[in-house]
């Protein structure tokens, strides 16, 4: 086990986590909007503060490569690659999406999860995933992908049985035409996606094969 430190940047909200031998030691979960460049720093300095640990005990970073927020993703991957490389430690990087379901599966069991971001002019990031209780793993349905509202409408329309949608807290979702399905505000957990580092740590990878998820087509910036 190892001493992971975890940076999300991904959405609305700043998360940080640190973990120690698989038990969250500190978290901060913060929604700072586009403070994130200036307030990044703080929020990690003060985390590892808190815990009395320094970013020279770090042994791993785990990293949301996104999707997400195009200039959140920029950031929190500058960030926490910049401080991998100064210490020489490894990148666990998570999908943003994965995350969510991730966190949800903690607490919702036997469902199907399918986390929604909103990537803003009337277009989502989503997925759709299963989850193991016996390996803890996820497996995927659909992998993430970026559509418009009436592509993901069409595609939920045709899913048949329920599912939890796992949406981010604090921004406003259309309802699908779908009636089967149990909707969930999401606020990411940097704790939770500390823990990650554990149960991903064969993707551990140096800090310059880290690659951001963006999605996105280039003409919708």
């Amino acid at each position: 086990m190892t001493l992971n430190l975890a940076i999300n940047c991904s959405t609305t909200w700043t998360s940080i986590g640190l973990s120690e031998n698989g038990t969250v030691l500190a978290e901060m979960n913060l929604n700072i909007g586009r403070g994130q460049s200036s307030e990044l720093p703080k929020a990690v300095e003060e985390i590892l503060r808190h815990s009395g640990r320094s970013l020279a005990q770090v042994d791993l970073f785990v990293l949301t490569i996104g999707p997400g927020s195009f200039t959140g993703v920029r950031v929190g991957l500058s960030y926490g690659l910049a401080l991998a490389a100064a210490r020489r430690c490894q990148v666990v990087p998570v999908n943003t999406l994965e995350l969510m379901a991730y966190q949800a599966a903690a607490v919702f069991r036997g469902n199907v999860l399918i986390p929604i971001l909103n990537a803003k002019r009337g277009f989502f990031y989503a997925a759709a995933y299963g989850f193991n209780q016996e390996t803890k793993r996820l497996s995927g349905f659909w992998e993430p992908g970026f559509y418009s509202f009436s592509q993901l409408d069409e595609r939920l329309s045709s899913w048949e049985g329920k599912a939890l949608l796992i949406l981010e807290k604090t921004k406003s979702f259309p309802l699908f035409s779908n009636p089967g399905f149990v909707y969930e505000d999401y606020i990411p957990s940097g704790g939770r996606l500390a823990l990650l580092g554990d149960l991903f740590f064969e993707r551990a990878v140096a800090p310059e094969s880290v690659k951001g998820v963006y999605l996105r087509p280039p003409d919708l910036g």
